[in-house]
């Protein structure tokens, strides 16, 4: 683990990559946030019209829960995929932008 983290920090494209996605993170984390309210409302609102959308078209809940289940098994083959490199320095970015916000009034 050590040696793999000697070979990014010793090439200078990879490591200015890693310190741009984990300012992208921040920034993300930081307006996700100040905007949460607006996201959860957005989230409710795309749930609501999912299930009204299954209900006309006589769907069972069962039947849509299948499908979802099946598509986060194709996601998560995507995150593994993805890897630590890409998804990390946004992740922790995201993070510390997130408490920075919730910390500043």
């Amino acid at each position: 683990m050590g040696s793999a983290i000697d070979v990014i920090l010793s090439n200078y494209q990879s490591y200015l990559v890693m310190l741009v996605q984990f300012l992208l993170g921040l920034a993300l984390g930081y307006v996700s946030v100040k905007a949460l309210k607006y996201i959860l409302a957005f989230i409710a609102i795309l749930a609501l019209g999912t299930l009204l959308s299954v209900w006309s078209l006589g769907a069972t809940p069962s039947d849509v829960l299948k499908t979802v289940g099946l598509t986060i098994e194709s996601l998560k083959s995507l995150a593994i995929l993805l890897g630590l490199m890409t998804i990390g320095p946004v992740s922790i970015g995201f993070i510390i932008g997130a408490l920075m916000a919730l910390l500043k009034k």
